[in-house]
């Protein structure tokens, strides 16, 4: 059963007409990065929740979620139109296995998003376990235009912090943009293209992969994956592709 507990709005902001991040200052229990929690508010009498992924650092208040309202639904657009001091229902307990814990250590990590699926890997890449365990990460974030591209700030930085080591790659499917990938991730997998541009072969030997985002993606570039010799990752069976659905 949900243990819900009331939060507080700290700050919205609107990025696009349907693109938005919202903190919340609540009282929840430790989360490990790239896990998840339900946010719920109450409509018409009744409360209504849905599955969130935590963009913030684990310990940091207050916790950051991303949202994009045109395939969210209705709950997200109601969140949407929320002010600093307003209530949301927050779950106490986040959950989610899409985290570093039961991956093994291996020379690279590559985090491959869609829109606002980017948030549990924007968590990760702020903790000190990513950049202890692995030697390279990649962070390919696929994007419909680029005013959806977000969180270019942190990723500068973390570019400067570590440099050689912090790989961005940018999709963006229905502009062209200056140093983006045109179309979509599993396409680039399939041609090799995506390999090319970041001048190294994704390998079971030495790579893991995430995939969040858009089911379809996660999909197909999970087939393409599996077909190459990557092996889904589960708590009893180590492999080197790791995903979790969440729509």
């Amino acid at each position: 059963m949900t243990d819900w507990v009331p939060g507080t709005v700290a700050n919205v902001t609107h990025w696009t007409n349907n693109l938005f991040s919202l903190t919340i200052n609540a009282d929840i229990e430790p989360f490990v990065a790239g896990q998840y929690t339900n946010l719920a508010l109450e409509i018409d009498g009744e409360r209504h929740g849905q599955p969130y992924s935590i963009l913030s650092a684990p310990g940091e208040q207050p916790l950051e979620f991303f949202f994009y309202t045109q395939l969210e639904g209705d709950l997200s657009r109601r969140l949407s139109q929320l002010q600093p001091g307003d209530t949301v229902w927050v779950d106490r307990q986040p959950a989610g296995s899409l985290t570093l814990s039961n991956v093994a250590d291996t020379a690279t990590l590559c985090l491959m998003a869609t829109g606002t699926g980017v948030a549990p890997f924007v968590s990760m890449l702020q903790t000190d376990e990513i950049w202890t365990r692995f030697k390279t990460v990649i962070l390919v974030y696929a994007a419909r235009v680029q005013a959806d591209f977000q969180y270019q700030a942190l990723f500068d930085r973390l570019k400067a912090k570590y440099p050689g080591r912090f790989a961005l790659v940018p999709f963006i499917s229905r502009e062209k943009v200056l140093g983006a990938l045109p179309g979509h991730i599993p396409d680039s997998l399939r041609s090799g293209e995506l390999e090319r541009h970041i001048g190294l072969v994704l390998d079971p030997d030495n790579s893991h992969v995430m995939l969040c985002g858009n089911p379809g993606m996660v999909k197909d570039a999970a087939s393409v994956l599996e077909g190459r010799g990557f092996a889904v990752n589960t708590p009893t069976k180590r492999g080197q592709l790791s995903y979790e659905s969440y729509w």
